[in-house]
């Protein structure tokens, strides 16, 4: 049986990991602050209260938290009116304190019971679990006294009994599951392979454990069918657990209908991964909806109204996209708060605006034209200059910061908006016009530089050149090329390989020229030493030089190399390498070029 089990959970490991993935993608994780959003801070109490009866502790917290939040925004919307209320009694701004809040006080006294039955709660709870180890304990005390004492015709029903009280007891602390089960497993085992006198019903023992996990197989095969993937996984989840605590089957069908059990496990998790793609699809729309309805409440409260009858309008606007985002299903878990955040941020800004535009409707008018003229000044300023993307940048943080400006007066709202605006349309005009006259440029530069290649083509035909002219000409191309002007994009990338690829195979063969030139001067050289009247000894002086040369070389490879592998290590290795790679590069040119020599050297001599 021991090998059974641990088949069972090495099989199921990873099964086990992609349910528990899977059961955590579908928590009920659609925001809860939603449902409180639109109540009053007296609802919200009201609201708090209720849920101290809540028999589901651990999610009336997360509502009370939710509840809390709402009401914290609702405090903060207040603040602002509060201090200028304050500055109008005359006091210092700096020694604002926010007067006492009757209703936070009871919402804090709400929530102060409530964690307080939770930590009792928690502790019962981990009293039962210590209950329950104590009794499986006892139970396993139990059974290691059945295994070791003689059998008889009642211990098989003794041990089932045992077997149904240990299943019967569920929770236990954590740190003691794996020492505990390991130890049941172990006397489940060898009481089962004791088991020899009363063979026959040992085997019918083994019967009975396959009927339950036959029943447990067909159970499982029936979860593929459950609409709700948490509900299913949670269920296959126990059916494995009760299929560990079921006691062995035959030896010759164990293999069988394990994998059976497996097979059926796998179809649920199957079913239920694509049944999650097709709700990750339905939640990424859900979330590309939520999306254009956050972009609507921005674009509604952009520019805050002047008049009354207007805030009232976006008002009724706002609840109107609230009611649409609360019939959108839930978005994708790890953007369920962030999209919330911001569609209640919005929501926040613009009730908590009208709060103090009805409190005090003109105070402040004056203050935010002052600091709209400001933004004005400030985009004019900018809308002559020549560095197009920096500048784009510059205007777009001065429009994010115009919207966080209050109303002004109603006669100076369209005038000073039109303003604004006329400087962003004055520096786009020019920006649009810019890129259109790069274009044209490019368009001059790009037939400029096709001049230049179908001369470097005609030099590449050129095939009675002298070198020295062909390297002048090449030069005088690449001089062109240069000066042809900017190409940007795909475009020049391929106009560029082109020129690349003929200027390279020119300069190739400039360089073939010269190396044959030299070689045919060297050779008149040691030809004229050996006429002379004692040319065999300068000839050898001449190899000397050479093959010292060659040696010196090789001893300043060899050191470089040293030098190298000595700062191998060091802080700044990938720059010291490469420049003794470089110099060994050089070295073993040189070397070539002195073996030339030497080689033309002996064919003189010869």
């Amino acid at each position: 049986m021991a090998n059974e089990i641990e088949k069972v959970a090495e099989s199921y490991a990873d099964q086990l990991s992609v349910a528990e993935q899977l059961i955590e993608q579908n928590n009920e994780d659609i925001s809860l602050e939603m449902q409180y959003a639109n109540l009053s801070k007296e609802e919200l109490v009201a609201a708090a209260k209720e849920l101290m009866h809540s028999p589901d502790v651990k999610k009336a917290y997360l509502q009370l938290q939710a509840l809390r939040n709402v009401f914290e925004d609702l405090l903060a919307q207040e603040r602002p009116g509060l201090i200028r209320q304050w500055v109008e009694d005359g006091k210092d701004p700096r020694d604002f304190v926010a007067p006492a809040d009757e209703l936070k006080m009871a919402l804090n006294e709400v929530i102060a019971a409530f964690k307080k039955r939770r930590d009792e709660e928690r502790k019962r709870a981990e009293e039962e679990k210590q209950h329950n180890l104590n009794q499986k304990r006892l139970i396993l005390d139990k059974i290691k006294a059945l295994v070791e004492s003689e059998e008889n015709d009642h211990s098989l029903d003794v041990l089932r009994e045992y077997m149904r009280q240990w299943r019967e007891i569920r929770h236990i602390p954590k740190e003691f599951h794996d020492e505990l089960y390991t130890s049941y497993k172990f006397y489940i085992d060898k009481f089962y392979n004791q088991l020899s006198v009363f063979n026959e019903l040992k085997e019918l023992d083994k019967d009975k454990n396959l009927e339950l996990k036959i029943d447990l197989i067909k159970r499982a095969e029936q979860l593929k069918d459950e609409p709700n993937i948490r509900k299913a996984l949670l269920q296959l989840n126990k059916y494995h657990e009760d299929w560990k605590n079921t006691g062995p089957v035959r030896s010759e069908i164990s293999d069988d209908i394990w994998k059976r059990f497996k097979a059926a496990s796998d179809i649920v998790i199957d079913a239920k991964k694509a049944q999650q793609t097709q709700i990750d699809g339905e939640r990424q729309k859900n979330l590309d909806k939520k999306v254009v309805l956050i972009e609507k409440a921005e674009t509604s409260i952009a520019v805050l109204p002047t008049q009354p009858k207007e805030w009232t309008k976006i008002a009724k606007d706002l609840d109107g996209l609230m009611a649409e985002w609360k019939k959108i299903g839930p978005v994708p878990t790890e953007k369920n708060e962030e999209t919330w955040t911001r569609f209640k941020a919005i929501r926040n800004q613009f009730y908590g605006e009208r709060k103090h535009f009805f409190k005090d409707l003109n105070t402040s008018k004056k203050d935010n034209l002052s600091r709209k003229i400001e933004l004005c000044e400030k985009a004019e300023a900018l809308k002559d200059s020549n560095e197009f993307m920096k500048t784009s940048d510059a205007l777009q943080k001065l429009q994010d910061e115009w919207k966080t400006v209050g109303p002004v007066p109603e006669e100076q709202n369209e005038l000073v908006w039109k303003r604004f605006r006329a400087a962003f349309d004055h520096f786009y005009a020019r920006k649009n016009e810019w890129f259109k006259q790069r274009k044209t440029e490019e368009s001059g530069a790009i037939q400029k530089k096709k001049e230049v290649i179908l001369g470097l083509e005609a030099l590449k035909a050129n095939e009675t050149i002298d070198h020295q002219v062909l390297f002048q000409e090449l030069k005088a191309w690449q001089k062109q090329w240069n000066d042809a002007g900017f190409v940007s994009g795909k475009t020049y990338q391929q106009i560029n390989k082109t020129y690349q690829s003929l200027a390279d195979e020119i300069f190739n063969r400039f360089r073939s020229v010269s190396n044959s030139q030299r070689t045919t001067m060297q050779k008149d050289h040691f030809s004229q030493l050996a006429q002379s009247g004692d040319g065999q000894k300068r000839l050898q002086m001449e190899e000397r030089k050479i093959k010292e040369k060659i040696a010196k070389y090789n001893d300043e490879i060899v050191t470089m190399e040293n030098n190298k592998s000595f700062f191998k290590h060091s802080k700044n290795a990938e720059g010291f390498t490469k420049q003794f790679d470089d110099n060994i590069a050089k070295a073993k040119e040189m070397i070539a070029k002195a073996q030339q020599e030497l080689k033309v050297l002996k064919s003189v001599s010869s």
